[in-house]
């Protein structure tokens, strides 16, 4: 078989794992670069080392309790560079970091940070306290990432009657800056109880959009109740100082406004229970007192109306007595007065032989009175006669 004109990827990989690793030049090297994408998994610790011309990914087994970089940050590694030969891909295997000062864009974002800090846009005094039942809920953010679905499924699990509204925007490169301060100005615009912004986690560059001076004041100057949701939990972004509350993830941000209906019902039971005891137990309270009250005014009035009726018996017995005196008293008098009368009824005169005598209806007292031939009448005890006046 004729001899090979070439060597496999496998081979070369081989040769250039040697090479690497037999350069005695390169074993417990010092390289000063820029932190970037940080993450950690376990114990072990990944991240992309840089300058201004070029990158390379490293990687810190078992880094311990040993100084944690923080994106943009510049340091010093101690180690050596390691060419994976299966995988192609050459990394830096860290064994130390040490700081070595701050990145150029961390600098940057430390000075434009105190100068806002400085104009106010950061004070805790003037930011607005978040709604207890926000109903109306906007999210800035980008539809295509996990972020909105994240938002919404933590919302629905606590409670189906807040709206959740998404207004799309990029979240990373170079237009997010203008296209979240627009999202920013519409979400305001919307009458919404409170706003999020939100991205999830990426790295330092990943995250320039949200340390961006027009996107912090965009956030300063909302009028709606504004949290800032961007990152993990180590990320801390210019919108999460800007901001009226920061979440240290989505999710968090979600829980911040997702009120509990479960808990509220509870709440509203076991408070109508409470007002429901209460009540039962000032009622029985009242009652107590309301028998207690009739016990005394019943014996009160029993009293009282005891005493009424001994002296209205006593009243009736006078009165009784009075009148039977009276009574008496005004059969004799009328005793008398009949026996007067009757002393002095003509009728009686007219038993005794006396004659009434009546002319013209008029009673006849006087012979003067009386013409010759005139016509009278006599009445006596027996009965009447008719006379004439014969002779005067």
């Amino acid at each position: 078989m004729a001899d090979k004109q070439y060597i496999t990827v496998s081979e070369l990989n081989f040769y250039l794992n040697r090479i690497v690793a037999s350069e005695e030049l390169l074993q417990n090297i010092p390289v000063l670069g820029e932190v970037s994408g940080i993450s950690v998994s376990g114990n072990n610790l990944y991240f992309t080392i840089k300058d201004e011309s070029a990158q390379l990914q490293a990687c810190f087994f078992n880094f311990g309790k040993g100084y944690m970089p923080i994106s943009g940050e510049q340091v010093l590694l101690y180690g050596s560079p390691d060419f994976y030969a299966r995988g192609g891909r050459l990394s830096f295997l860290v064994n130390k970091i040490e700081p070595f000062g701050k990145g150029k864009l961390y600098a940057e974002l430390e000075k434009l940070k105190q100068k806002l800090a400085a104009e106010g846009l950061f004070d805790p005094n003037r930011k607005k306290p978040l709604p207890k039942y926000p109903l109306e809920i906007g999210v800035v953010t980008s539809m295509s990432g996990a972020v909105i679905f994240d938002i919404v499924n933590t919302i629905r699990r606590r409670n189906q009657l807040s709206n959740i509204t998404l207004i799309n925007v990029p979240v990373q490169g170079d237009s997010a800056p203008e296209a979240i301060c627009t999202g920013l100005a519409l979400a305001d615009k919307q009458n919404f109880d409170a706003v999020i912004l939100a991205r999830g986690g990426g790295s330092f560059e990943d995250l320039l959009p949200f340390n961006n001076e027009k996107v912090a004041r965009a956030v300063f100057q909302m009028k709606t109740v504004t949290v800032s949701a961007v990152g993990h939990e180590t990320d801390y972004s210019l919108t999460d100082f800007a901001a009226d509350a920061r979440a240290m993830t989505p999710t968090a941000a979600a829980e911040m406004l997702a009120f509990d209906t479960d808990a509220i019902s509870k709440e509203i039971i076991s408070k109508v229970f409470t007002v429901g005891q209460f009540v039962t137990t000032k009622i029985d309270t009242f009652y107590a007192k309301v028998q207690s009250r009739t016990k005394e005014v019943n014996y009160i009035c029993s009293a009282k109306l005891n005493a009424y009726a001994e002296q209205v018996r006593n009243g009736v017995s006078k009165a009784k007595i009075l009148c039977e005196s009276k009574l008496t008293a005004t059969d004799h008098r009328t005793e008398i007065i009949m026996s007067k009368l009757s002393a002095l009824n003509p009728a009686n005169l007219l038993q005794k032989g006396y004659f009434r005598v009546m002319s013209k209806g008029k009673d006849i007292n006087k012979i003067e009175q009386l013409a010759l031939d005139d016509i009278f009448k006599l009445y006596g005890a027996d009965g009447s006669l008719e006379a004439k006046v014969l002779k005067k």
